[in-house]
């Protein structure tokens, strides 16, 4: 095996060897530095490179663990630093244990010095070779590669890629390495707890403290990598490649730069756009065809069809491009309706003199299409009522002032619109909305002067601006309606005298 490797791929270069139980060594240079690890059946067991403080007999000496003329003895004949280490432990120049923690040490060097390279060359070379001296196993290797993972460089396009899919993560099963047995942080536990099929690695990573989120995201990706967690759904056939999720991203990121283009140009033009030009039609367009165009405008900005971080920061917009079509649809339908109607009275006036019969069927027939056009309007706003009511409970209070307009706007009549429209103005502290949600909480008062709730809503808006006569009295009104209303009569007793 012969390849060029970035940063980014190298992890999947380990991932292979180690799933393919390849055994031998795997060289890596980079202008002229070579780094080797050796594989036993997968597992990383030696390593050594061209740096001094990378090879075994140098360590050896500067830690006083075999004297200069041992390690010369024992180098005789030696070809490799894995051949070496046979040869100290069988001449009984020093026993395994310390052996083995300096050949971990450089082991962990060699790895996590390449993951630091951008790039280089890399070439693996099948062995066969005896027993190794250094005990690994699984985890170790595994423990290794995501050492080196948390030091590679160029990590941020693949962190930015997996932050912004969409696909859920959970564990493969069954997992290529008994996760149980990992030596986990806090958080990496937490990772493992979470990553259950339901979420995506925004969500698994959303409750993290800020500053473990970026080694955390690190720790995802590494048992991505090695197969122990999967996306679902995949992300391509085969094992996980680090150049599906930056191509998914790419194509992620150029989608959503379309459609904050087309909101933005929507949103733009259907300000100041009339009916017909909003559907992109004519005068002479039948009703059909609105409907059809009507569809289409709809369809183009459904919550379907847009990227949900899209549609979160468009909300605002996206209410006035569904506003401004369903007022051009209603408008060109209704008046598609009337014209209909008033052609046929037209074409009968044509054919015989007009009666008084005639004029009363005229009157009866505007009778109907006003009710039916008044009926229409209600439908809008109790769907627009709906949505303001919806954002209310969720807090979200400018979208409900929004929703909220539109409901008033399409029933004036309705003395609910106006209360709800009022609570939400409530909210913002600024003399403009208190000023409207006076107006509206009296609005609603007129309309519906029954209701003892408008006056006592009304009487402690009042209350918390410290106009307590205006309040008494709104209290007091309650009162005429109901007698010993409890919540009128807690109110006008907490105003005292």
């Amino acid at each position: 095996m012969q390849s060029h490797f970035s940063s980014q791929t190298l992890s999947e270069i380990f991932r292979d060897l180690y799933l393919g139980e390849r055994t031998g060594v795997l060289e890596l240079d980079r202008e002229g530095t070579q780094k080797r690890i050796w594989f036993s059946r997968g597992l990383i067991h030696y390593a050594e490179s061209s740096e001094d403080f990378e090879r075994l007999g140098k360590r050896l000496v500067q830690d006083k663990l075999v004297s200069v003329g041992a390690l010369q003895e024992a180098e005789a004949g030696r070809t490799s630093g894995v051949s070496l280490a046979q040869g100290l432990v069988n001449r009984g120049l020093i026993s395994r244990e310390p052996l083995g923690k300096a050949i971990k040490a450089i082991i962990d060097s060699v790895v996590q010095s390449v993951f630091r390279w951008e790039g280089g060359a890399a070439r693996f070379k099948d062995e066969t070779d005896d027993e190794p001296v250094f005990d690994t196993d699984v985890l170790m290797t595994f423990e290794v590669i995501l050492q080196g993972i948390f030091t590679m460089t160029d990590f941020d396009p693949i962190g930015e890629a997996m932050l912004g899919l969409d696909n859920k993560i959970r564990l493969r099963n069954p997992a290529p390495l008994p996760v149980e047995r990992l030596t986990l942080s806090a958080s990496h536990g937490f990772i493992l707890s979470r990553v259950d099929g339901t979420c995506a690695a925004s969500e698994v990573l959303s409750v993290l403290p800020q500053h473990e989120e970026a080694l955390a995201l690190r720790f995802l990706f590494g048992l991505l990598v090695m197969g122990v967690f999967e996306y679902n759904p995949a992300l391509g056939d085969g094992p996980f490649r680090v150049a599906n999720i930056l191509r998914d991203h790419a194509d992620r990121r150029a989608l959503e730069r379309m459609q904050e283009q087309t909101i933005r140009q929507a949103y733009a033009q259907m300000r100041t756009q009339n009916p017909y030009e909003v559907l992109g039609v004519t005068s002479t367009t039948d009703r059909e065809a609105i409907e059809q165009a009507y569809e289409e405008a709809k369809g183009l900005f459904s919550r379907d069809r847009l990227l949900s971080n899209v549609r979160d920061r468009f909300r605002s917009e996206l209410a006035v491009i569904e506003s401004r079509l369903i007022e051009a649809y209603l408008r060109l339908t209704q008046a598609e309706t009337i014209d209909a109607v008033k052609h046929g009275i037209a074409a009968q006036a044509g054919k015989k003199d007009i009666g008084v019969d005639d004029l009363l069927v005229r009157v009866e027939m505007d009778k109907t299409q006003s009710k039916v056009a008044k009926e229409e309007s209600q439908k809008v706003a109790a769907s627009y009522y709906s949505k303001a009511l919806k954002a209310q409970r969720g807090g979200d209070f400018h979208n409900a002032i929004q929703y909220g307009k539109l409901a008033v706007s399409y029933d004036p009549e309705d003395a609910k619109l106006f209360f709800t429209l009022a609570e939400c103005q409530a909210r913002n502290p600024g003399p403009r909305w208190q000023h409207q949600a006076e107006q509206n909480f009296n609005k609603a008062t007129e309309l519906d002067p029954w209701n003892p709730k408008y006056w006592i809503s009304l009487g402690v808006f009042y209350k918390k601006r410290g106009l307590k006569l205006r309040a008494r009295k709104q209290f007091e009104e309650a009162l005429k309606l109901v007698p010993e209303h409890p919540e009128a009569e807690t109110e006008l007793a907490a105003l005292g005298t």
